[in-house]
């Protein structure tokens, strides 16, 4: 199933609950903030769509960082001998998730504009979309699931290397100027800082349609409802809803919490997005 898909900050979700389908979240961060469940409670009569399965085999999934430091010092040492000197000190940190097959769980169909509207007019959710200092929030339904069917391994690595390059030209001999050069490298220092087996059947990643007024979101909008309108205290309809897949540039147009995280391509229609780590 092709889209974006954020990881969550550790594999503790099971496919029974808390993150499930139809799950309305204040923030895409904050998958164990609920500010309501469709089809329960003050949503119990609002119907989900139909739910549609799709087993994808031999999952498997690498995510890294890096980060270089680079210094270049010219030296020049009473005009007899100049030295350019270039250092790199790199840091990489990386993610190896072992093979698994995946149950991909989705909406068979998109949430239609009655249930649109009705989403955003629980008192709990409006309280929140009109709580923002930029106008009007957006919030989050949870909308695809990829459960991991069978226990995988997470193996967290650590590397580093340190590189110095040095080139120089002594005094001259002649027409030709003496040339001295090296190159020291080290690398290849690696090591493993947490591994550790998750349980069968838990989350490894979610999908999320935007809820969020017409004009305050990115304009990259794959279907509209904006038949659909928030309501105001005194019951008047104030602005259109548009209902959106929560996409990199939807959850970057959300400037109430700003989240550093990292994204990477897989294929060409696909993106995974992941959390910042528990500190």
């Amino acid at each position: 199933m092709p889209g974006t898909w954020v990881l969550p900050q550790d594999f503790t979700f099971t496919a029974e609950g808390p993150l499930r389908l139809g799950q309305v979240l204040p923030h895409w961060t904050k998958p164990t903030t609920v500010l309501a469940a469709i089809g329960s409670d003050a949503a119990k009569d609002i119907a989900l769509p139909a739910t549609r399965t799709l087993v994808e085999p031999n999952h498997a999934h690498h995510q890294s960082e890096s980060r270089s430091d680079s210094l270049s010092l010219l030296a020049k040492f009473e005009s007899i001998v100049s030295t350019s000197t270039n250092t790199d000190i790199g840091k990489k940190h990386s993610i190896d998730y072992s093979k698994t097959d995946h149950e991909i769980r989705s909406f068979a169909d998109p949430l239609l504009p009655d249930k649109v509207t009705a989403i955003a007019n629980i008192p709990t959710v409006r309280k929140h979309i009109t709580s923002s200092r930029f106008g009007k929030r957006p919030v989050y339904v949870v909308s695809g699931l990829r459960i991991a069917t069978s226990s995988f391994t997470v193996t967290k690595k650590e590397s580093s290397n340190f590189t110095i390059e040095a080139e120089g030209s002594g005094p001259p001999s002649g027409t030709t100027p003496g040339q001295v050069g090296g190159r020291v490298k080290h690398d290849n220092r690696e090591r493993v800082t947490d591994s550790y087996d998750t349980a069968p059947g838990i989350v490894f990643a979610y999908q999320m349609y935007v809820i969020r007024t017409h004009g305050t979101g990115s304009e990259t909008e794959l279907f509209t409802h904006k038949s659909g309108f928030l309501t105001g205290e005194g019951g008047e309809q104030e602005e259109p809803l548009v209902l959106v897949d929560a996409t990199k540039e939807e959850i970057d147009a959300d400037l109430d919490e700003e989240v550093e995280y990292e994204s990477v391509q897989i294929g060409d229609d696909e993106l995974c997005i992941y959390l910042p780590p528990k500190k």
